[in-house]
């Protein structure tokens, strides 16, 4: 089976995204991460939520928040925080992340997202992304897979 088959859309965002805006935007549509566009629609980077957690890294009255809620907040220590560390997506992000082609073969797929220890990888056609393939969906194409030969 190829990556064509099982990707999903990509929820994109633009280098000069507000890091706030692109946390709103994964609370939203329930990801984990979104790819990082320009203009044309070339795959120029990736911002996960581990990307975000390591700029921000807070805990609010001895007790720990979800994060990414944190950074949204509006308390005095956030706002401090966020006016001095970087705001953009084009600061945080993963430049040239690693990208499969819509006809790859999802064991290569598999292969490459077990040895880079990545749970999803940008589908990218002639530079332009096309859609994002993540462990979930090959797990689902497995699941298929299985439950058509048994």
């Amino acid at each position: 089976m190829i990556t064509a088959k099982v990707m999903t859309d990509a929820v994109t965002v633009t280098p000069d995204t507000s890091l706030a805006e692109a946390a709103r935007v994964m609370l939203a549509r329930s990801v984990g991460s979104v790819q990082v566009v320009d203009d044309a629609g070339r795959l120029v980077g990736m911002l996960t939520e581990s990307d975000l957690a390591r700029q921000t890294a807070l805990e609010t009255d001895g007790r720990h928040v979800s994060w990414l809620r944190a950074f949204l907040s509006e308390t005095p220590f956030t706002l401090d925080f966020t006016a001095a560390h970087s705001r953009k997506v084009r600061d945080v992000m993963t430049e040239n992340p690693m990208s499969v082609e819509p006809e790859d073969q999802l064991p290569a797929v598999a292969e490459i997202m077990r040895r880079l220890n990545v749970k999803r990888l940008p589908v990218v056609d002639d530079g332009t992304l096309v859609g994002v393939v993540s462990i979930t969906d090959l797990l689902d194409a497995l699941t298929t897979q299985l439950a058509a030969t048994h």
